[in-house]
């Protein structure tokens, strides 16, 4: 069982937590024994529309320029793995040999802003290295549907 309520701390004020009263509530219904709490920092998870650009803009983009550029990926979660190895990479020390690795960080751990970081790295990389540019989420993209409009129209008499 795991309980779990907000608090804030504001300047001059007493730390207070959210719907304190049920809090309370909750806390008599729990069965009896030993209870750690911890009170940690709040930080904002990366958001969904965040996820949802990355998937569905910045990855498709970035694989077919890759692949352009000569690079042997063959999918999306390759492509990913390698962005996370370039820009998220977290280091673990083996505290008894002094040994340090590598190895991606998890993107279901990064905050709202280190996402937008990771994001706007990925950008830069396909800008600078494969000659690909990425929007920008709130950009605006005008696909020309010229060409297809003209071929549509020479395959009708088919």
């Amino acid at each position: 069982m795991k309980i779990e309520y907000m608090g804030i701390k504001e300047q001059g004020k007493p730390f207070r937590i959210v719907n304190n009263k049920y809090l309370k509530e909750e806390l008599e219904t729990i069965p009896e024994g030993r209870y750690r709490m911890t009170i940690e920092k709040w930080k904002k998870n990366k958001s969904l529309p965040q996820l949802g650009y990355y998937y569905a803009c910045c990855l498709p983009m970035f694989l077919k320029a890759a692949i352009d550029a000569g690079w042997e990926l063959t999918s999306i979660d390759e492509a990913d793995a390698w962005l996370k190895s370039i820009f998220a990479n977290r280091e673990l020390i083996n505290k008894y040999s002094g040994e340090v690795i590598s190895i991606p960080a998890l993107k279901r751990q990064m905050t709202t802003t280190e996402f937008s970081t990771f994001i706007n790295q990925v950008r830069d990389h396909a800008a600078e290295f494969l000659g690909c540019y990425i929007p920008e989420p709130s950009e605006q993209i005008k696909i020309n549907y010229q060409n297809n409009e003209r071929s549509l129209e020479g395959n009708q008499g088919i």
